[in-house]
């Protein structure tokens, strides 16, 4: 296995490597070039597909009519050099992943891969996220030293992944290139600060991109609400929240184009949306497609006995059960008390609302992450649509600063 190859089985947040900085002592030297071994494959130029950036993410449609995107994203110039191998001049243009970063993919299929389908493609035969990519680093020194061809995937905590290393490795490497061929020319997925780092080690400028003070709204989402998907017109009532939480890689369609705003939330999506919210590094499982989502949650007791008693992860999960799970998040990874509703809830129906639920759904009334109905009922035994889970992963994301 090529060492340019850092990967691990991991469920959201698996990382190629490290996304802390590296910390080179003593003075940067320039840009010399190193030379090392055997070539590449032959198809090591062949283009992955179409690239693009968009709302504030970047995605790559593949040949298949796949697509991988990278929420919280951006295309951030490009950075030359010499291939010490070939001695080609090297030009790659760079995509910025932002903390918080996800790469999922949605197949031609419309089926929604994360990182736990990882299993699948030691087969090969799968077309997610998996790419073969060609591997640069650069060491304590400034040189760019080539670790040859080897394969990759994008999906999980991209910013996790393509940062620099914590600490050299016993060669002085700490920061690896990944980039692989797209239509219209040669990327490289990285960070910020690995960004930052590969300029004053080797004193290679980036070129083109946006101005320190263009970064932040490289990100920002369209001031008016566009139609991403088909079945959610722009003047529908969660049009805006559907587009919000798409640009924020919350939330991705369900297939060819549509939201289905209207379709029932399961229990195991809303453990995977909630995830999102974390920023943790998410154990991969051999089961069944959500059980890492599943495993996570009952590990940080985000679970009442009561929901955990009989579960079912496909079941459409109630309006109590969402507050309850959205109440034991909050409490275990803190937030803040802005409260937005003054005082207690008064709902018609608070006794049927189930003790285990009680205190997640008073935290979403003073929160202002749910409220009642019209009717003034809570409707604790109402389920809940996409749309519905949208609007309260609006408020969700600013409670977390997302």
């Amino acid at each position: 296995m090529n060492k340019g190859k850092q990967l691990s089985s991991l469920v959201l947040a698996a990382a190629l490597m490290s996304g802390l900085m590296c910390l080179p002592a003593g003075a940067v030297a320039g840009p010399s070039i190193g030379v090392s071994g055997a070539s590449n494959p032959a198809d090591e130029t062949a283009s992955q597909g179409a690239l693009a950036e968009t709302g504030g993410m970047v995605t790559l449609t593949r040949p298949s009519g796949s697509v991988i995107t990278l929420t919280s994203a951006y295309l951030g110039g490009s950075v030359t050099f010499q291939n010490p191998y070939s001695g080609e001049t090297v030009v790659l243009k760079t995509i910025v992943a932002r903390p918080g970063c996800i790469g999922y993919v949605t197949t031609a299929a419309g089926e929604v891969y994360t990182d736990e389908d990882r299993l699948l493609f030691d087969s090969m035969t799968t077309d997610v996220g998996h790419m073969p990519c060609n591997y640069f680093s650069v060491d304590t020194e400034g040189v760019i030293d080539i670790q040859g061809m080897n394969d990759n995937d994008l999906l999980g905590n991209t910013y996790a992944r393509f940062g620099p290393r914590e600490e050299p490795d016993v060669e002085g490497v700490c920061l690896f290139m990944t980039n692989f061929y797209a239509d219209d020319g040669r990327y490289w997925v990285t960070t910020q600060p690995a960004l930052d780092l590969f300029t004053q080690l080797t004193g290679i400028p980036v070129v083109g991109g946006p101005a320190q003070g263009e970064q932040e709204s490289a990100q920002e989402p369209p001031e008016q609400t566009q139609q991403v998907f088909s079945d959610v017109p722009p003047d529908a009532w969660y049009a805006e929240y559907v587009q919000t939480v798409y640009e924020k890689g919350l939330f991705s369609g369900t297939g060819d184009g549509v939201f289905s705003p209207d379709a029932n939330m399961t229990y195991a999506q809303f453990l995977v949306v909630l995830s999102q919210f974390s920023g943790e590094e998410i154990p991969a499982s051999g089961g069944a497609w959500y059980q890492g989502y599943v495993d996570w949650a009952g590990e940080k007791g985000l679970i009442p006995q009561e929901i955990q008693d009989g579960f079912d992860p496909d079941a459409p999960i109630t309006r109590q059960d969402m507050a309850a799970l959205f109440g034991t998040f909050l409490n275990a990874y803190g937030h803040g008390d802005e409260t937005v509703n003054s005082g207690a809830a008064s709902f018609s129906d608070a006794g049927d609302i189930a003790d285990y639920t009680q205190e997640g759904v008073a935290l979403c009334w003073r929160l202002g992450i749910m409220g009642g109905n019209a009717d003034g009922t809570f409707a604790p035994q109402a389920t809940a649509t996409r749309a519905q889970v949208a609007v309260t992963m609006v408020q969700m994301a600013d409670i977390m600063e997302r």
